[in-house]
């Protein structure tokens, strides 16, 4: 098993040093951990959110070391999660860096609204859920289709607070399921909904169905933001996705995709 979704403290919201992660994957029997912090934002998005664009070499860096002293434990996989659509303040070279072995591309952004940062949840209030939801599948959707990243973070984010569409989006969820398959990109089953008020997983068991039936290949990530939520729930979690039919997830080295039986 793996846990793909790990932050460190250079993202400004996140505690523990990089080898307590690892110990902690390593005390929960994982056989991989695969760090993915948040790709540097503009400086004006910056604050406590992600590192700064000077960080990223010192990140890597740290990790590529943490890989050694721990090569014979544990695998240490090396990533980005970026958010999309894309900043200018992430060096398009990273997409073909050949030191990572996976990018996630997320959406915490709807235009300029943080929508998914709790100062700013009053925002929902005041816009159409529908319109929201809509354009939040329109910006996953093209990113789906940009063929840039290897997994596709917290498909449902949107949800996190609560706020659920009153429209179904069944056929655009489908649509988008078709083309992660037909780009081979994994979707993350991310357990940090648990955590939060809308007190799920990411995705939906119901979206997690539409991907097992388009051939959606998936992935495990926490999120975690401290040690302690390091393969969060993974237990339930691999339930669940036996119950929507998968017997495999995924792993990554050098964005190269093969699978592990669960």
């Amino acid at each position: 098993m793996m846990d793909y979704h790990i932050h460190t403290r250079l993202c400004g919201h996140a505690s523990g040093e990089v080898e307590d992660y690892i110990e902690a994957a390593i005390n929960a029997g994982l056989d991989e951990i695969g760090f993915s912090d948040h790709a540097p934002l503009p400086e004006k998005l910056r604050s406590g959110i992600t590192m700064c664009p000077h960080e990223t070499e010192t990140y890597l860096e740290r990790l590529y070391n943490a890989r050694q002293v721990y090569s014979d434990r544990i695998d240490v996989k090396m990533g980005f999660e970026v958010d999309f659509p894309l900043f200018d303040s992430f060096d398009p070279a990273y997409f073909d860096d050949p030191r990572l072995d996976y990018l996630i591309g997320s959406c915490h952004f709807i235009d300029d609204w943080p929508f998914d940062h709790p100062d700013y949840i009053d925002e929902f209030s005041r816009r159409d859920i529908n319109q929201v939801y809509e354009h939040y599948f329109s910006i996953m959707g093209e990113m789906a289709s940009c063929g840039l990243f290897q997994v596709a973070g917290h498909f449902d984010l949107v949800k996190k607070f609560g706020h659920r569409a009153t429209r179904d989006f069944f056929k655009t969820i489908e649509d988008i399921a078709q083309i992660m398959a037909k780009n081979d990109m994994a979707a993350e089953i991310n357990t940090a909904g648990l955590r939060k008020p809308v007190g799920e997983i990411y995705p939906s068991e119901n979206i997690l169905r539409i991907f097992f039936d388009q051939n959606v290949p998936v992935t495990l990530g926490s999120d975690a933001h401290s040690p302690g939520e390091v393969a969060y729930m993974f237990d339930k979690t691999l339930q669940t996705l036996r119950n929507a039919g998968y017997r495999n997830i995924s792993g990554f080295t050098k964005k190269k995709r093969y699978t592990i039986p669960i």
